[in-house]
C-alpha cells in the first residue's frame, strides 16, 4: 500500500517536460498525455513550448486527478448508504453531536461526489476548447474495506488534491485557466476541511499549506490505477 505522508514537501515546482510525460503515463489515460510529447502542443497563447507542460497538458493532470476523485465517491456511495454514514458508531454519529450534521452526513459526501463529477465535466471541455484530447477515466482500486476505512481515505485523497493544485498552477499561463483552476483549488480545499473534521483534526492546515509536485502527485496517485 502507497505510504501517504502528509507533511509539508514544499517544493520548487518546476518539472522538465518529458519527465512529467513519462510519469504521468502511470496515472491511466497515459496514451493521450504521451501523445504530446515531442510534438510542442501549442499553449494557450498559440505557442509552442518546450520547457515544461503546456495548458492542455496540465488540465489533462487535473482531470486525471479528477476522474479518480469522483470515481472513488462514485464507487463508494453505491455500495454505503446513510446508516452507514449516519448510524450508531459511523463517521457522522463519531464526529457530530447533534442530529442536523449528522444526518447530513451522507448528503455532504453526496455533495463532494457531485462537485468531482461537475470538476470532470468542466475541465474536459475546457482541454477540448484548447484543442487537446481529455484523458479517459483509468480503473482505480481503493484499499478500504469498510466507511471508516473510505473516509480516512477520502481526508488523505483530498488533502493530496489541494497540494496539487497549487504545485501545477503556478504553470499555467492562460489566465482564464488559471482562474478556474484556483476556483476549483478552493472548493478541494473546502472538502479537505470537513473532511478533516471527520478525522478529528482541525479543519484548517498551518498559516501555508504543502505544495506537490507533478511528479509526486503521480507517484501517489498512481497506487490506486490498475495495471
Amino acid at each position: 500500500m502507497t505510504d501517504f505522508d502528509d507533511t509539508d514537501t514544499t517544493q520548487e515546482n518546476g518539472t522538465g517536460r518529458r519527465d512529467f510525460l513519462s510519469t504521468a503515463a502511470k496515472l491511466g489515460g497515459g496514451a493521450a498525455l504521451l501523445s504530446f510529447a515531442g510534438t510542442g502542443v501549442a499553449a494557450a497563447d498559440g505557442h509552442e513550448s518546450d520547457d515544461g507542460p503546456t495548458d492542455v497538458d496540465i488540465l489533462n493532470y487535473a482531470l486525471t486527478l479528477e476522474h479518480l476523485e469522483y470515481a472513488f465517491y462514485r464507487d463508494a456511495l453505491e455500495h454505503f448508504d446513510e446508516r452507514h454514514f449516519e448510524g450508531v458508531g459511523s463517521p457522522g454519529d463519531r464526529v457530530f453531536n447533534s442530529p442536523r450534521p449528522r444526518y447530513g452526513t451522507y448528503q455532504r459526501f453526496e455533495e463532494i461526489r457531485d462537485h468531482e463529477g461537475e470538476h470532470v465535466d468542466v475541465i474536459a471541455a475546457t482541454i477540448e476548447d484548447l484543442g487537446g484530447t481529455p484523458v479517459e477515466e483509468a480503473e482505480y482500486d481503493f484499499p478500504y474495506e469498510n466507511v471508516a476505512e473510505f473516509v480516512t481515505l477520502a481526508a488523505t485523497i483530498e488533502n493530496i488534491g489541494v497540494s496539487a493544485y497549487a504545485g501545477a498552477a503556478p504553470m499555467i499561463q492562460n489566465s482564464d485557466v488559471l482562474s478556474a483552476a484556483l476556483s476549483i483549488h478552493s472548493v478541494e480545499a473546502r472538502h479537505a476541511g470537513y473532511l478533516n473534521l471527520h478525522e478529528l483534526r482541525l479543519p484548517y492546515p498551518d498559516a501555508f499549506d504543502p505544495v506537490r509536485t507533478m511528479d509526486e502527485v503521480t507517484e501517489i496517485a498512481s497506487g490506486f490505477i490498475v495495471e
